[in-house]
């Protein structure tokens, strides 16, 4: 069977059988492979992927090139790098209608970690963000 467009739908080129396969948090972390060493570029990396994959869930804050915030609700969590001198802030916190029930800082490689299990979640649930499998499963 072969991944189809959306990364989420295989097809079998013999019979024409369809399946519909759930998208892992390991693929979509995978697929972004982010440098976590080097701040800038992680910063406009991640900025420049949330915003083409689901952009109205991004906000991004920037000078030019240079990227000073992102946040990102995805669902019931909320996703905040901010570029503090040669560091990044990153926190995670749980959100129910509008109001943060748990907020805390979380050290950048957790972050990306949750951030990946929160895109995987929603690209399960929502057809259109199935758009997101396929782009980061194609990287």
């Amino acid at each position: 069977m072969q991944p189809g467009a959306d990364g989420r739908v295989y097809k079998c080129g013999y019979c024409g059988t369809q399946a519909q396969v759930a998208v892992g948090a390991d693929q979509v972390a995978a697929g972004m492979s982010l440098d976590l060493s080097n701040v800038d570029a992680l910063l406009a990396q991640l900025a420049r992927m949330l915003q083409q994959v689901v952009p109205q869930e991004t906000k991004v804050q920037a000078s030019g090139a240079h990227v000073h915030v992102i946040e990102v609700m995805l669902g019931q969590d909320g996703f905040l790098l901010r570029r503090e001198g040669q560091n990044v802030v990153s926190q995670h916190k749980k959100v129910v209608r509008g109001v943060a029930l748990k907020s805390k800082d979380v050290p950048l490689d957790q972050l990306v970690a949750l951030l990946a299990e929160a895109l995987s979640r929603h690209a399960n649930v929502n057809a259109q963000a199935g758009q997101l499998a396929a782009q980061l499963l194609r990287r």
